[in-house]
């Protein structure tokens, strides 16, 4: 189709241009799902400022398109989309509206995600697992499916699925995040496998504890955020930017050799027994008295 073109390797000096130019993805375009707030706006601004025509993504348009008119404040091109990754319907058209815009789908970021409930695991409602699981799992099944059979006819793509190291360590309270981040990293392995002939990379990202994102609501909490950076080798929380820029990574032609993986970035964390959340918290409580 006109405007698609094979994905081939690029010499360095090609890169990075005769001139000087540096920008990792001039001239791509990427689609951020759950883009209109969070780490997924930092990804989106990120890419952005790398070069990037970005589509943004949420559940709702005034703020996705708010967030789109600070891209395109940026120098690139930049639309809205509604959708709720959860729907293959909404998921289908979103896919077709990005083509009808841009003519091409390069880089597919799957970052919308929920948790929105911390219990143990005989308190869970059913329809409380089956939210996480249809937005966090099946969400980045159906987002992949529908993008990459877009990239297949373009002859190649790259594909970013953010998962969490909880998705390798388990956490108390968080049991349905935990199974869905975990089958994230399957999901990514099992598409790598099948989609390389289609020169389509596929990689995920698993993030520790970062300073944004989920974790906005307990960053005044200061002994909760204590606690939690006693558990990183590193005794802090991970920055945003710490996260976007081994997306930007895995979306430049610097990754072309990636494939299949999952990038930890925690700080050192999963290399270490962590104390539960949920024994955290009751430590937490029982310190203030």
């Amino acid at each position: 189709m006109a405007g698609r073109e094979r994905f081939e390797t690029v010499p360095y000096n090609e890169i990075i241009g005769s001139e000087g130019d540096t920008m990792k993805l001039k001239g791509k375009v990427a689609l951020i799902t759950g883009s209109s707030r969070g780490l997924g706006r930092e990804f989106a601004v990120g890419f952005a400022k790398e070069g990037a025509d970005v589509v943004i993504n949420g559940r709702g348009l005034e703020k996705a398109n708010s967030v789109a008119e600070e891209i395109k404040n940026l120098g690139v091109r930049s639309i809205a989309i509604a959708a709720d990754v959860a729907s293959s319907s909404e998921v289908n058209k979103m896919a077709e509206d990005v083509l009808r815009a841009f003519g091409r789908i390069d880089i597919l970021v799957n970052n919308a995600g929920v948790n929105p409930f911390i219990l143990e695991a005989e308190k869970i409602k059913e329809e409380g697992w089956d939210q996480v699981i249809d937005v966090n799992l099946k969400g980045v099944f159906l987002c992949c499916q529908a993008v990459g059979r877009k990239m297949i006819e373009q002859g190649g793509g790259k594909i970013i699925n953010i998962s969490s190291a909880v998705g390798f360590l388990g956490e108390q309270g968080f049991l349905p995040y935990s199974v869905s981040k975990a089958g994230v990293m399957m999901l990514t392995r099992v598409l790598a496998y099948e989609w390389s002939k289609y020169h389509i990379t596929v990689n995920a990202i698993a993030p520790g504890f970062i300073a944004g994102g989920m974790n906005t609501p307990i960053l005044n909490k200061e002994m909760l955020v204590s606690g939690l950076t006693q558990q990183v080798p590193l005794k802090r929380l991970g920055k945003p930017e710490e996260i976007v820029q081994v997306a930007l990574f895995l979306a430049s032609e610097e990754a072309s050799y990636v494939n299949g993986t999952t990038l930890v970035v925690d700080g050192g964390m999963t290399g270490y027994r962590s104390v539960g959340f949920i024994d955290l918290i009751a430590e937490t409580m029982r310190k203030r008295g």
